[in-house]
């Protein structure tokens, strides 16, 4: 949406998070108050970078606060959006359909996200990713028939 510097406050923060986020590790956690290890692993999406669109065609306004309209938006033909490069990593969970590991997985990262010294304050489904995995084998070689995933918390412009 033109105007909203949600982006570019998720680029900020995707830009401020520890290295550890995203990095692959191998083995397990114990995370409390979990009792079970869960698998290690890199809690978000490589972050690619965040790209702005230079010359004529720029956001409508730099706040942080922009006034909300009340009829929806229309772009101006030339309006180019920013870019927030990111790996792909799936598509939304579905909390009834995952086994109780895969849950104490999702709950072990955001768990281990707190404890990193960050909130993502818009914790849902639609902000927990999944894809077979591991994510760090060739996609030709993880297909959805395989019981195993891989998770990643996504959505930090609130954060």
């Amino acid at each position: 949406i033109q105007g909203d510097r949600h982006l570019a406050r998720e680029a900020r923060n995707y830009q401020a998070f520890p290295s550890h986020f995203f990095e692959h590790w191998n083995g397990y956690n114990l995370v409390y108050p979990l009792h079970d290890p869960t698998p290690c692993g890199a809690l978000v999406p490589q972050f690619y970078g965040y790209y702005v669109p230079q010359g004529d065609s720029k956001p409508a306004t730099t706040s942080d606060t922009a006034p909300l309209p009340q009829t929806a938006p229309s772009l101006p033909a030339d309006y180019i959006s920013p870019i927030l490069l990111l790996e792909n990593c799936g598509v939304p969970i579905e909390v009834d359909n995952l086994s109780d590991d895969d849950r104490d997985t999702c709950a072990a990262m955001y768990l281990l996200f707190l404890e990193g010294g960050w909130m993502q304050n818009s914790m849902a489904e639609r902000n927990v990713v999944m894809q077979t995995g591991p994510l760090s084998e060739w996609p030709a070689f993880r297909g959805y028939d395989r019981p195993k995933y891989s998770f990643r918390l996504i959505d930090f412009g609130r954060a």
